[in-house]
């Protein structure tokens, strides 16, 4: 290719090589001063090259009406990234997503996303020992990339992306007998931080990550709510609804002088999952019993119990129908289906004559990993009364706040 040769041209921005170097520059004409102008990529690699390209035209250019048969899909890609997946609570997995896609894809354009090509894709990807579900998800971010760059005029049309819309590879979530789950609650209660996510999580029917992000300024005791997502998180698609707080849950979530319910040593729990398996298996349960399996358990049980599915789906965070107006969670109902459906269940768990385990919920730990011993950090209630905890000695705290 001769030395000067304007080639792969975004936004204004192309690559050209000069005479006696063999790396890429990025190239440009500027208007202001009448010269053009050059920037040294510091590789001799085309494909590098452009992906520098396209990252350079991500920060400066302004792309509008591209052609998808000059457009490189690296640079959808790459600006997607940037622009926005950088910045979303699953931006890890957005990452991995886009690499694949970059890996497979390499130079092509736009305008070569045929179904053809994209099915390769799909079965590349499974070669890779991928399953349908994560293939789906795969193919998703790649398309959520082609779109956002058609929706902002980048791009004059967008091809259309297919989904492999067969999970059947998809495991059936482990649902809990009650049996099973007074084995695994009783078991947890020597892990006190353990089963405080246990409880939230069969209560609120939220997600491990929102269990663990929960504090004590989500929750409003007047109102008798729960908020599960963070002041000042971007609602996602993952819904955190507000729901409403349990007579069961209340005396785990009246602490004030924490800043996380579930902590270890005071200090924000990452991930659940080790210690969770740890429980299970002193439990003697089956490996197949993950922190999802409490939500899904809760879910079934209240569909069993006659729960609307609406007030269900409105608990697992998807969107209620019909439920517009900001203020229908401050009906003395909302969601009050649900919420006596979950005391009810726990109730039953106590009451059954299966119970031989000597179970006992009315447990709460107080000192979340102290020095002291985790039966020491436990203490028996006898009531809620009037939403007030009654400790042991049964006097009424003066405030709903339990303190060490």
């Amino acid at each position: 290719m001769p030395k000067g040769t304007k080639i792969s041209e975004i936004g204004g921005f192309w690559l050209s090589q000069r005479a006696r170097s063999p790396f890429w520059h990025i190239t440009w004409f500027d208007s202001r001063t009448r010269q053009t102008k050059r920037l040294s990529t510091g590789t001799s690699d085309l494909r590098e090259a452009e992906i520098k390209l396209a990252e350079h035209v991500t920060t400066h250019a302004h792309i509008r009406d591209v052609k998808p048969v000059e457009m490189p899909l690296a640079t959808v890609l790459i600006r997607y990234w940037q622009g926005h997946a950088s910045k979303i609570a699953s931006k890890v997995q957005a990452k991995i997503s886009l690499a694949l896609w970059n890996e497979f894809f390499g130079d092509d354009l736009v305008s070569d996303l045929s179904i053809d090509r994209q099915e390769a894709f799909m079965v590349w990807l499974k070669a890779k020992g991928h399953k349908n579900a994560y293939v789906s998800r795969t193919m998703s971010v790649g398309r959520a990339a082609i779109r956002r760059a058609w929706q902002r005029g980048e791009i004059t049309s967008a091809p259309f992306i297919i989904d492999e819309r067969d999970r059947s590879d998809e495991d059936e979530p482990y649902r809990l007998s009650k049996a099973e789950m007074r084995k695994l609650l009783k078991t947890a209660q020597d892990w006190p931080h353990l089963y405080i996510f246990m409880m939230i999580s069969l209560n609120t029917l939220a997600r491990p990550g929102a269990v663990l992000d929960l504090s004590p300024f989500q929750i409003d005791l007047d109102s008798r709510l729960i908020d599960l997502n963070p002041h000042g998180r971007k609602r996602t698609k993952k819904g955190r609804p507000v729901v409403p707080a349990t007579e069961t849950i209340l005396p785990f979530v009246t602490r004030r002088d924490v800043s996380r319910f579930v902590n270890w040593h005071g200090k924000p729990i990452q991930s659940i999952k080790k210690g969770f398996a740890t429980v299970v298996k002193a439990a003697g349960l089956p490996k197949d019993v993950t922190p999802y399996s409490l939500r899904h358990t809760m879910a079934a049980e209240l569909r069993a119990r006659g729960v609307p599915a609406w007030e269900v789906e409105g608990l697992l965070g998807h969107k209620l129908p019909g439920v517009t107006e900001k203020y229908a969670k401050f009906a003395p109902d909302y969601l009050g289906h649900g919420a006596k459906a979950i005391d009810a269940y726990f109730t039953d768990l106590l009451n059954s004559k299966e119970n031989f385990d000597g179970f006992n919920i009315n447990r709460v730990p107080l000192a979340l990993h102290t020095d002291l011993s985790p039966k020491d950090e436990l203490i028996n209630f006898s009531m809620i009364s009037k939403g007030k905890m009654v400790d042991p000695t049964g006097i009424e705290p003066v405030t709903p706040t339990m303190s060490t």
